[in-house]
């Protein structure tokens, strides 16, 4: 007679692991698979399991009671039942949870999951064994991800080789131009600015949106690549020291951009002057090959960019506003929505004077888009004249600061993909003035940064003196993560209106704001860092 429930228990353990699996590999996959750093995510995202070990305690009391009444069969088997409802139900409502980045089931995630499901068929014997086993076994999917994933490395391995060699062959083959373009913040928007600047002079190929790995620009060469692309822009992004001469490496770069140094990720780097070794390995593999890189001024004051300039006199080109730049930034002004900027290029082979304008917000966007024209002009001197045609109509970068407006809405500001201290101040400054001129509120909703380590409070608590001094409300996007923001608001006298996720502060700006607010929403952190789940 047990034996019929404990059938029926072990198949709602097993729906229970299934979807557990698909929830607990969609932050697997947002860690990048990496198995080191997933079990720090479980904790801080409570990705352990709660409810259902609440309704295998019940079943452990139940059959406690049970077997010191006499062994009682019915009350056991009820018991055994209503916990095997309780577990679909629970299973059920988990398969209803939305992401802000879903699962992508590529077939690597299908290679771990299916892997990952063998595993679980042991831990579905072992919770038919009896309650305290199952409480036991319901906390190990996470476990199965991870040996799953260490047990395919071999096969990924070999898998992704092959589809590196393929890209590798086809770059060689088709042999554009290539231009690297690295830095702490301000890659991708110098590169969608730099890729419409030098359409001017041959089709250029590029990764849309933010890819900036090996894999990632490996997929796009595959797929996108063409005979008629004249010039490859591959953005770079490090995760380490040796990460980006990993991806030099790849791309063999003729040409390359280092856009600012900043603490952004000092997390994985452990310092500032780590980041600034490992972006400078663009510049040193550039100029090996005799090409030119342009950097932005600022990143001069570290040795290894001022150590390259020094080896390489001519090759690295600094861009910016100070007077010691090759090519100075002589003047940016805002006339009207626009910016008119004029750049002075003192180099004896340079371009000489070049103005252009810029439909882009943010004063960031002045020396991101200086890069990217002084590349522009370098790579090809013939389109230098006509660059002032083409930068007056450059896209907005989607999720940068770009605008968003409805009849009778407030307007929105979407800095979804900010992620650095210098990007946050601007935002807030851009937002601070547009809702001036509006005669409204500035409106900001942030998480905070991530990937700060060390400076994760004190830079925060200089954002939150910051923001209190030029936003009108400030809503607080899972404040455990970011105390010093919000204490530091507090001690400003503007307290943050604290929610748990960016879709509760949506629902509650329809009513809260007026179609005369400007609303800034601030660094959209992924769900690993940002909506705790209750599983």
């Amino acid at each position: 007679m047990i034996l019929a429930p404990i059938a029926i228990f072990a198949a709602a353990f097993a729906f229970l692991l299934w979807v557990r699996l698909h929830t607990l590999l969609t932050y697997f996959q947002q860690e990048e698979y990496d198995g080191r750093r997933f079990p720090g995510a479980i904790l801080r995202m409570r990705l352990f399991d709660v409810r259902a070990s609440a309704v295998l305690l019940v079943l452990t009391a139940i059959s406690t009671v049970a077997y010191s009444m006499g062994n009682m069969i019915s009350l056991s088997v009820s018991g055994i039942l209503a916990a095997a409802v309780m577990l679909v139900a629970i299973a059920w409502q988990e398969r209803q949870y939305r992401y802000k980045k879903p699962l992508a089931l590529t077939e690597r995630a299908r290679r771990i999951r299916n892997v990952a499901a063998i595993i679980c068929v042991l831990l579905v014997l072992l919770a038919s064994m009896g309650p305290i086993q199952a409480l036991v076994a319901v906390q190990l999917p996470p476990v199965a991800l991870i040996i799953a994933n260490a047990m395919l490395k071999p096969v990924q391995d070999r898998v992704n080789e092959g589809y590196v060699d393929e890209a590798r062959d086809r770059l060689a083959r088709l042999d554009p131009i290539r231009i690297g373009i690295t830095g702490s913040f301000g890659k991708t928007t110098t590169k969608h600015i730099f890729a419409e600047v030098l359409g001017v002079s041959a089709p250029v190929f590029y990764s849309r949106g933010s890819i900036n790995t090996v894999l990632g620009l490996t997929r796009h060469i595959r797929e996108r690549l063409q005979w008629s692309h004249r010039y490859f822009i591959a953005e770079m992004g490090a995760y380490g020291i040796g990460s980006v001469a990993r991806l030099c490496r790849f791309v063999q770069p003729d040409y390359g951009i280092v856009t600012a140094i900043g603490d952004a990720h000092t997390e994985r780097f452990g310092s500032v002057d780590n980041i600034a070794k490992a972006k400078s390995e663009l510049v040193e593999s550039v100029c090996e090959k005799g090409g030119t890189a342009v950097v932005a001024t600022q990143v001069m004051d570290y040795a290894p960019f001022r150590g390259l300039a020094e080896r390489y006199p001519g090759q690295v080109v600094t861009v910016g506003p100070e007077e010691s730049a090759d090519i100075r930034i002589a003047s940016a002004a805002l006339e009207g929505a626009d910016w008119v900027i004029t750049l002075d290029d003192r180099r004896a082979e340079g371009f000489g004077t070049l103005r252009y304008e810029l439909p882009l917000l943010g004063e960031h966007n002045v020396t991101n888009s200086a890069l990217a024209v002084a590349m522009a002009a370098i790579i090809d001197p013939s389109i230098a004249k006509r660059i002032p045609l083409v930068t007056p109509d450059v896209e907005q970068v989607p999720h940068r600061l770009q605008k968003r407006e409805s009849p009778g809405e407030p307007l929105v500001l979407d800095d979804a993909y900010n992620a650095n201290e210098a990007g946050f101040r601007n935002a807030v400054a851009v937002a601070s003035e547009l809702a001036r001129q509006r005669g409204g509120r500035s409106i900001l909703v942030t998480p905070g940064i991530a990937e700060l380590g060390m400076e994760h409070d004190r830079v925060h608590a200089k954002l939150g003196e910051y923001a209190a001094a030029r936003a009108d409300v400030i809503y607080a996007v899972n404040p455990s993560r970011i105390a010093s923001f919000t204490g530091a608001l507090s001690a400003a006298g503007k307290p943050a209106v604290e929610v748990a996720s960016f879709s509760e502060a949506r629902k509650a700006l329809k009513s809260d704001a007026r179609p005369e607010d400007v609303v800034l929403y601030e660094n959209d952190l992924p769900d690993l860092l940002e909506e705790k789940r209750l599983l």
